[in-house]
């Protein structure tokens, strides 16, 4: 029995000691939905890699991004992901104040860091948080055709070369982040005649000639919306997922060429999705699960592969989800929540998800019943998830949504405490609790 004892403390030590030197290459696209990959149901998606991805590890496929203070909502999106902290204390980041960053943590725990693409967070710049970095890249292109190629090849390329020419003792985290798939959608023809537009079917939350929701600032087309020119933006948008799928395709070939992929721990996520006309919205700044659910992939050799975890997150959860399969201890806190008890059916997820955009719409969802306030104009609107993924029907009116309503307000009123989200919706808590 001793022996047993014994040679199970030296086993788990032994995978502790792996573990700890597991490489991480962490993938962020830019405004993509669930929508825009093959994996997540889309069988028109051509994207090969990120699908093997999902086929060897774990996919959330309700994974939220809590809102944003901004117009741009990856700033709060990448800001919450990179320090931690939950949307309004992330607003309040400064070059003075900044907490220490996820990359910071993992070079304090012996890893080497490396980024290339897109920066767009509140806080330090890339350079002072990183070890090493590539072409740093604004969070607004003007175009992706540069001097030196599409900023997604150079992106792919840059990643691809830290991999090979890696020769540290120390394991890396490479943080890879592709502005694409976000506007200027510019990509090379070949990949735009994989989607004839004509053949793209839009999702029963759009009608051509639809107006636009007067609730939703920020959007970026005519008013009503045309189905066709919806059809060409989702036909930009896929082409350059497939092209930003092929540079990943090159970054994992790197990885098995060095002999590196197995024992590397492979994230694929995006910083929020977007809406192509559903529910009347084109842009980014709403609560519909278009635009605020994400993929999220995992890749590790502790996950069960091509498993799926439909319980909602946030996509910011992965942060201290890392920690734990890596089984570091940080002593930085953390207001995001670990995802290792999920994946390992040890815990739950939480009772709801809060969301909020600026001072003029909140979301709250529980038991698959969601809620969105517009708190300067007082429309609600109550959808159930589970019957209506689509957020098609406003079931408000309805004698059996009074008690669904007062609950979600009353959870709502909680996140607004927790979170310090000082947005007055008294009249409306009045009203209806």
């Amino acid at each position: 029995m001793g022996k047993k004892i014994i040679l199970f403390v030296l086993s788990f030590g032994y995978i502790i000691t792996t573990f700890s030197q597991t490489n991480i290459l962490f993938i962020e696209s830019d405004d993509q939905s669930n929508q825009a990959l093959k994996a997540y149901g889309n069988k028109a998606m051509i994207t090969p890699n990120i699908d093997k991805l999902a086929s060897e590890g774990v996919s959330f496929t309700s994974a939220y991004n809590m809102g944003c203070w901004s117009p741009a909502v990856c700033v709060p999106s990448r800001t919450m992901l990179i320090y931690g902290k939950y949307l309004w204390d992330s607003k309040k980041i400064t070059k003075k104040n900044a907490p220490k960053s996820l990359p910071e943590k993992l070079h304090d725990n012996g890893y080497y860091t490396f980024m290339t693409g897109k920066w767009h967070a509140m806080g330090n710049t890339a350079q002072q948080i990183f070890d090493e970095t590539g072409s740093i890249q604004p969070g607004q292109l003007k175009t992706y055709n540069s001097p030196a190629g599409h900023i997604t090849d150079i992106t792919g390329k840059e990643a691809v070369n830290f991999i090979k020419t890696y020769n540290k003792e120390k394991p890396f985290f490479a943080y890879v982040a592709f502005n694409a798939p976000h506007v200027p959608r510019q990509t090379e023809q070949k990949y735009y005649d994989l989607y004839p537009y004509q053949q793209i079917e839009l999702p029963p939350s759009f009608s051509d000639k639809m107006p636009l929701n007067k609730n939703v600032k920020y959007q970026y087309a005519p008013d009503p919306l045309s189905k066709q020119t919806m059809q060409k933006r989702v036909q930009q948008n896929n082409a350059m997922v497939t092209h930003m799928d092929a540079r990943i395709g090159d970054i994992i070939n790197a990885l098995k060429e060095k002999g590196l992929y197995e024992n590397t721990l492979i994230v694929f996520t995006s910083d929020h999705g977007i809406n192509f006309g559903e529910n009347g919205v084109a842009g980014k700044v709403c609560l519909y699960e278009p635009s605020v659910t994400a993929p999220l992939i995992i890749k590790s050799v502790n996950i069960k592969a091509n498993s799926k975890i439909n319980e909602r997150i946030y996509l910011q959860d992965i942060t201290p989800t890392l920690f734990d399969l890596l089984n570091i201890k940080t002593k930085q806190v953390t207001d995001f929540k670990s995802l290792l008890p999920l994946i390992t059916k040890k815990g739950q997820a939480r009772k709801s998800i809060y969301l909020a955009m600026f001072d003029d719409q909140r979301g709250i969802i529980s038991e698959d019943k969601k809620l969105i306030i517009y708190p300067k104009t007082g429309v609600l609107e109550l959808y159930d998830l589970e019957k209506d993924p689509w957020e098609t029907q406003n079931i408000l009116s309805k004698k059996k949504s009074k008690s669904t309503l007062k609950k979600l307000l009353k959870e709502l009123k909680l996140w607004q405490e927790k979170t310090g989200d000082a947005t007055n919706l008294s009249t409306i808590y009045k009203q209806y609790i």
